[in-house]
């Protein structure tokens, strides 16, 4: 039988102008350009205007917050309001319709255009003097090679898994032979970035030694090291090489300076070139007359208005538009009022967060980059009265330009460490003079974690072993052993 019950739960709901705010507080400013522009070639309401006709009341005027934001949901169904699309100052605006499509959108990687490894070495692979069969074995080799770039299937065994792959009418009924892999193998080997499709490391590093322009005896010994004596070369057994290839230290070291700037994964510059983002700083602190200012640096990106020509046609057509029309121009409207809102948002959430930062770390300012004290994100959170969670999302990816470099905003937030004396200070100070005394050791006999001890004492950074090592791994510098150099 059927019947009716009523129940009560409790729904946590995020409104769309709501996600909309967050996303535009968590993207770069490069990428909120791009998705300025694409905003204004998809919704019509939107229009660009200069800069220098802007005020400060026409700013207000343009998008004006509604004072009640429980009332964000509306019924289509009913008589719209044509006051609210043709008056941009009137509150109570009702939630946009929104399209389907939009919540799909990560507009946090919208002006990045990513190419894999694959995409990379199949346009040099089609550039290259390979037959047709040849490049089709290619394609085969390339869509095998492992995440770092690595060919490591046996030669014989990818010749039998070739009968397998497609080659097309052409050569149904030719072999592949092993010797034909192995020449397009070695093509490919000659191709950016050196190393690729190498079957082992020391193949990897022999290549590439291979081809750079070197002193022919200096390419020799490196690649003899490489091949026959790497295990000493590993452990830094600098008086086992210098004896067996009779060389002296200078040129052992050339040999080992040479091989460490060597790349052991390939495939990973490949996608760091593809995938990479030049540092745009979406802040900029000025000095002027001993005053710290914070300006958005936001020169690139249009200024956005309510299109003005709509609110005419409106006016002049509301009486006789049918409902898709008006369903069209209230979705629109609605999408265009929230997203200059969103903007308008996260310019002053930025600029609070930024004044905060810059209250917190003055001293680093002043000094150039030098005295950062700790500071948690809740610090700020409480300066200007938010949430945690949105300073976490402002602070994310972006990069503030100073008069001594550009910082990434998430670097002025550390945990402390108190020294002999009693001072906080922060974490990423000491492993700022930790690198400082690494790099200022005797390369012959590096300090040990425990030699590091002892030398931070001296600077009144009282920290265990433990702590010492931890902040070693994470500037990513090896133990003393693997640091000696002759």
């Amino acid at each position: 039988m059927l019947k009716q019950t009523q129940s009560q739960r409790l729904v946590q709901k995020v409104l769309p102008q709501l996600i909309q705010k967050m996303s535009l507080l968590a993207i770069p400013t490069i990428a909120l350009e791009q998705m300025v522009r694409l905003e204004l070639i998809q919704n019509p309401f939107l229009e660009e205007r200069e800069l220098e006709t802007l005020s400060e009341d026409q700013i207000d005027s343009d998008v004006h917050e509604s004072d009640d934001a429980s009332t964000e949901e509306s019924n289509k169904e009913e008589e719209y309001n044509w006051d609210d699309y043709l008056n941009s100052d009137t509150e109570g605006y009702k939630t946009p319709g929104g399209n389907s499509d939009d919540k799909d959108t990560n507009y946090e990687n919208m002006w990045r255009s990513p190419h894999s490894k694959n995409d990379i070495l199949l346009s040099q692979v089609y550039l290259s003097e390979l037959n047709h069969k040849h490049m089709l074995i290619a394609e085969a080799i390339i869509r095998s090679l492992d995440d770092d770039g690595y060919f490591r299937q046996d030669i014989n065994e990818f010749v039998e898994d070739l009968k397998n792959f497609h080659f097309g009418d052409e050569f149904k009924d030719e072999d592949t032979t092993a010797s034909e892999v192995e020449k397009v193998l070695q093509t490919i080997q000659k191709f950016d970035p050196p190393g690729i499709a190498s079957r082992n490391l020391q193949e990897c590093l022999i290549n590439q030694i291979n081809q750079k322009d070197l002193d022919p005896q200096l390419k020799t010994n490196a690649q003899i090291i490489i091949r026959d004596y790497f295990e000493e070369f590993r452990l830094k057994n600098y008086e086992k090489l210098v004896s067996e290839l009779n060389i002296d230290i200078n040129t052992l070291n050339k040999i080992f300076d040479l091989i460490l700037k060597l790349n052991p994964k390939p495939a990973a510059s490949i996608e760091d070139a593809a995938n990479a983002d030049y540092i745009f700083p979406d802040l900029i602190v000025l000095k002027e007359n001993g005053i710290y200012k914070v300006e958005l640096n936001e020169r690139n990106i249009p200024s956005l208005r309510i299109n003005s020509a709509y609110r005419r046609l409106i006016t002049n057509q509301k009486n006789i538009l049918d409902k898709n029309t008006k369903d069209f121009i209230h979705n629109n409207f609605e999408r265009a009022k929230w997203f200059l809102m969103a903007i308008n948002s996260r310019r002053e959430t930025m600029l609070k967060v930024m004044n905060a930062i810059l209250k917190h770390q003055k001293e680093f300012f002043d000094n150039l980059g030098e005295g950062l004290k700790p500071l948690y994100e809740k610090d700020v959170a409480e300066d200007i009265g938010m949430d945690i969670s949105t300073v976490s999302r402002t602070v994310r990816g972006k990069y503030v330009q100073s008069e001594f470099g550009i910082y990434e905003l998430r670097n002025f937030f550390s945990h402390k460490v108190r020294n002999e004396v009693g001072e906080d200070i922060s974490n990423s100070e000491i492993k700022n003079k930790l690198k400082e005394v690494i790099e200022s050791e005797d390369p012959a006999n590096p300090l040990t974690d425990e030699q590091l001890v002892i030398e931070m004492h001296k600077l009144d950074f009282k920290l265990a072993r433990r702590t010492v090592a931890k902040y070693r791994d994470i500037l990513k510098i090896p133990k003393a052993r693997m640091r000696r150099k002759l």
